[in-house]
């Protein structure tokens, strides 16, 4: 199934918000969907751990870092976690590690 951040706009318009340009791709899978669980922490991946070791039943996690750059919240440890306990994408705010190695994961 495809479907397109601006067709889901004109759908439902205001009751949407749809995130700033910037992000980036790195995992092996360009396109994740799924129930999102959404995770608020600032510098510390401990919490991001503890969520990815949970089962994914197909979710996406947002981890909400404040944009920080000086702490990775996901390396590709915690990324295999991902893969490994069925996490459909993990989207990163901040700073992430071992990019060349999650780039071949199927998240």
């Amino acid at each position: 199934m495809s479907i397109k951040t601006a067709d889901l706009y004109d759908q439902f318009g205001e009751d949407l918000r749809v995130t700033e340009p910037g992000f980036r791709s790195y995992g092996g899978h360009t396109k994740a969907h799924g129930l999102v669980k959404t995770l608020r922490v600032f510098e510390d991946n401990s919490l991001v751990r503890r969520q990815l070791e949970q089962p994914g039943k197909g979710r996406v996690l947002v981890v909400d870092g404040a944009g920080s750059m000086r702490c990775a919240l996901l390396g590709d440890n915690l990324a295999q976690l991902g893969v490994d306990n069925g996490w459909s994408g993990i989207v990163v705010q901040g700073c992430i590690r071992d990019s060349a190695e999650i780039a071949t994961m199927p998240i």
